[in-house]
């Protein structure tokens, strides 16, 4: 039964109810045992910014034999200043058993052939070699989206879970923001329940 939680620096804050808005590797280490057996997916990310873009129609890029991605965001929001452009590249995997370097080199030759030139007007560029996308794969064997955990968990009274990983509810934010939404409506049921804490206490 939740009865508060111990900061880094040693403070205890009461609560009777707390909410673990994070990984599933943080809530697990947090409550002492495993909460879900989860695989994270990751992807290798290539941002660039341009001063200007060498060839404006060529906007969008998917491989068929790798799983590669490109896409100018800028030609569909306003990502970068008037005539400069904004392009994500992406290897969905992460690194695949590759090196940091490989990987890089091949999301350059994909932006080679989507946009040859890019180099000569380069402004930045940003290589996030192993981003989590998603901290849940959603998989059959575990009974698919409805397999993730709930936002209540079991055995622990008090304590719940939001994140991309928790729900029945959306994926990615929309998952984040459909369990924080349950969440907050199971704790504030459980406040206008003052049985509750008398029950707690007599565990």
């Amino acid at each position: 039964c939740v009865r508060g939680v111990t900061l880094d620096n040693g403070t205890e804050v009461d609560a009777s109810s707390v909410l673990i808005a994070g990984t599933p590797d943080t809530a697990a280490s947090l409550l002492g045992r495993p909460i879900a057996n989860t695989r994270p997916i990751y992807a290798a990310c290539l941002d660039v910014a341009l001063s200007r873009l060498p060839r404006p129609n060529a906007r969008f890029a998917l491989g068929l034999d790798l799983p590669l991605y490109a896409s100018v965001h800028s030609a569909t929001a306003k990502l970068a200043p008037a005539g400069g452009a904004l392009i994500h590249v992406a290897q969905y995997g992460g690194l695949r058993g590759d090196t940091a370097a490989q990987v890089r080199e091949r999301l350059e030759t994909l932006l080679d052939s989507l946009q040859p030139g890019w180099r000569s007007v380069l402004q930045h560029a940003r290589f996030l070699p192993n981003l989590t996308v998603s901290n849940a794969l959603i998989t059959a064997a575990q009974g698919g989206i409805a397999g993730r955990p709930s936002v209540q968990v079991n055995g622990v009274p008090g304590l719940y879970l939001a994140g991309d990983w928790v729900g029945s509810e959306g994926m990615l934010a929309d998952a984040s923001l459909a369990s924080a939404r349950r969440a907050a409506n199971a704790i504030l049921q459980q406040a206008a329940q003052p049985q509750a804490e008398s029950l707690c206490l007599a565990q």
